[in-house]
């Protein structure tokens, strides 16, 4: 896998042929570089850049917000990775959130690889740290994982923070906040 940039803030290559970055990362010359030959921005709020014709660019009109309905666009970026699957970049105003929640669904997808949302995730997270899409993309992603394959590998639980207000968060986030914690030395003053 490739990293463009430092500290998983560039475009980051999370599976062979599958890219995911900010929108600032996306430059003619890495394209032709990465033989990157789909571009799918999925970032409103910022103009893409001019881009070589034979570059194909998909435009979504989707918002960071916990009420945008994402999933529309889930069967497209299926289809997009199946046809194009010897470069693709998903991009988003961060790299964060919106990339890696369409990154998920190529993964799991895929003929080929067919990953669970767990394994999805995971796989893009070791490349790019820094991933985490909203809570309500999650909870889509989890509902297109069962339509998918039956059963779901991230559930949707109750934060256990204060004031929470009922808020429902991925599992994979509790799980990898407990680990974090756990690492934690309290040093008495």
């Amino acid at each position: 896998m490739t990293e463009l940039g430092r500290s998983g803030l560039g475009l980051s290559e999370v599976w062979s042929g599958l890219w995911v970055g900010s929108a600032k990362t996306v430059t003619t010359q890495t394209f032709t570089k990465n033989r990157i030959s789909a571009l799918v921005w999925a970032t409103p709020e910022v103009t893409p850049p001019l881009l070589p014709e034979d570059i194909n660019v998909v435009k979504l009109d989707i918002k960071d917000h916990p009420k945008e309905d994402i999933s529309s666009h889930f069967p497209m970026m299926a289809d997009l990775f199946k046809k194009n699957q010897d470069g693709v970049a998903v991009v988003c105003k961060a790299g964060v959130s919106r990339s890696v929640t369409l990154a998920c669904v190529a993964l799991m997808t895929h003929p080929d690889i067919h990953l669970t949302l767990r394994a999805a995730f995971l796989t893009i997270q070791k490349v790019r740290p820094i991933v985490r899409p909203n809570h309500s993309f999650f909870a889509q992603l989890i509902k297109y994982e069962v339509e998918l394959q039956g059963t779901a590998s991230v559930e949707m639980k109750e934060s256990p923070y204060e004031g929470n207000n009922g808020e429902l968060i991925p599992d994979i986030y509790l799980e990898q906040l407990k680990h974090q914690v756990g690492r934690l030395h309290f040093i008495p003053i």
